[in-house]
């Protein structure tokens, strides 16, 4: 059973991530955007990658950084979701990571087993790119929330004020050590079986959360695309809103 931490206040919130935005999936994330802001979710937390899959800075497509300026504008949160988002030239997988990286995600895995140069080299490139377009990062996100067991000690020396994990939000500021557990709805996409799972598990996991005073509804570009997932995820925001959680960033959540 999920037990809801207390928290200095007793508003219920709704945390709506947009996962993996960069140019290939721009009009992937602006539709989630559309289809949210019409059941009344208007702020959400972004979760953009710089060079997704080493297909180039996202800079090179002006269009869509012209459109995320506009979505932080409004009121949605960017977030620094990796670098990469994929483990191109990592260390070769022993059996310890090999369900990690190439069951459990296809190859994202990118800050796992990072080594802390590495890890500290990327998040300093994302963190000038971001600033270089006017963009504000409070947060990092790691790909598949999956990072290296000191990662969150670097963030914290880097000026990320929080990140999270599957399972977890996990506040960066000095002095603060508030963790507050709460598993993520999430959906994968990557084949049937694995949709109908996640369907059946987040239809469970939705039934205890609406009980506590946090949800965390976590998308993927692919998840409207598919009737169930995206009938479910209507359900899921119009019963949220109706049982009072606000719609909220991580940001402005690990802030109040």
């Amino acid at each position: 059973m999920i037990r809801s931490v207390p928290e200095s206040s007793s508003k219920k919130s709704l945390i709506v991530s947009l996962h993996d935005a960069h140019p290939g999936s721009h009009a992937a994330i602006a539709e989630q955007i559309a289809f949210l802001a019409e059941r009344g979710v208007t702020r959400t937390s972004i979760l953009v990658v710089p060079e997704f899959h080493h297909k180039g800075l996202l800079t090179k497509d002006a269009a869509f950084c012209d459109a995320v300026s506009g979505w932080q504008t409004a009121g949605h949160e960017l977030v620094l979701h990796g670098y990469y988002h994929d483990r191109f030239k990592a260390e070769p997988d022993g059996l310890h990571n090999f369900f990690w990286t190439r069951l459990y995600t296809a190859g994202e895995a990118e800050f796992l087993d990072l080594r802390k140069p590495e890890a500290r080299s990327r998040l300093e490139l994302g963190q000038l790119l971001f600033k270089s377009l006017g963009w504000h990062a409070r947060g990092f996100v790691a790909p598949a929330w999956l990072m290296a067991e000191g990662l969150p000690n670097l963030l914290a020396e880097m000026g990320f004020t929080y990140t999270t994990r599957l399972r977890e939000i996990i506040p960066l500021l000095p002095g603060e050590h508030r963790l507050k557990t709460s598993p993520s709805l999430c959906y994968s996409t990557r084949a049937s079986w694995r949709r109908v799972v996640s369907g059946i598990w987040n239809k469970h996991l939705y039934g205890q959360l609406q009980e506590t005073d946090l949800i965390r509804l976590s998308l993927h570009p692919r998840d409207l695309e598919f009737p169930l997932m995206r009938r479910q995820i209507d359900q899921i925001v119009r019963a949220s809103l109706k049982r009072g959680f606000q719609p909220t960033t991580y940001g402005d959540y690990v802030a109040r």
